[in-house]
């Protein structure tokens, strides 16, 4: 085990840190020390890193999903108005925009 030594810490954030100490012996039948907790943050510092990297991933696939999900709900509409209208011309551009979405959809699966 390496011994890491933190100097510099503000007056104000280790009595930040100790009221953190003190609230969580509060709730424990487990009394930990300043030491014992600021360790286990530290040894939590890769894996919080780690599920960031994970969650900005995550985000980044909601955020295309939901872009796709607005351009079929205009298409949606745009099919509801063109075979609404009846008009046959009308239908043919709704057949057409079918099949758009439909090889769009072919392209996002690969």
């Amino acid at each position: 085990m390496i011994t890491i030594k933190v100097r510099g810490i503000s007056e104000q954030n280790l009595a930040r840190i100790d009221r953190i100490v003190d609230q969580l012996n509060k709730n424990s039948s487990k009394k930990i020390s300043r030491n014992m907790f600021l360790r286990e943050e530290i040894e939590k510092i890769p894996l919080n890193f780690q599920k960031q990297d994970e969650i900005s991933e995550t985000s980044l696939l909601i955020q295309k999903q939901n872009r796709l999900l607005q351009e079929y709900l205009r298409a949606l509409n745009i099919l509801v108005k063109y075979f609404m209208s009846g008009e046959r011309e009308d239908t043919e551009k709704g057949m057409n925009l079918l099949d758009d979405l439909a090889n769009l959809s072919d392209e996002e699966e690969e």
